[in-house]
């Protein structure tokens, strides 16, 4: 646990120090905790590790969630499985995964 914890600060801590130096994707979550409103409201490195980590973490857990009830209810409505599927079979096409890229067009 404190191997996986270590890596996962390094991890953070690295995209941090890359994410200082360029002026790329400013309206994003971690560059928003970098720069705070007023100079007193500044959050020093661990504090930003910390909120990090704590946004990614809950959403793994709310993507979880949400798939699990998805799936859950798709078992329990058969009719809704079947208009799932065939509205994955359209936008797709037959026998084919969805991919972020067909959303991209």
């Amino acid at each position: 646990m404190w191997k996986l914890e270590k890596e996962i600060t390094e991890l953070v801590t690295n995209l941090i120090e890359k994410t200082k130096n360029t002026k790329q994707n400013l309206n994003t979550l971690l560059a928003t905790l970098m720069s705070p409103s007023k100079k007193d409201d500044m959050l020093d490195l661990k504090e930003i590790v910390d909120e990090c980590k704590t946004f990614y973490i809950a959403g793994k857990e709310t993507k979880a969630n949400l798939l699990t009830w998805a799936f859950l209810l798709l078992g329990l409505h058969q009719e809704w499985q079947n208009k799932a599927r065939e509205e994955v079979d359209r936008v797709c096409g037959q026998h084919a995964f969805p991919s972020a890229a067909i959303w991209q067009n």
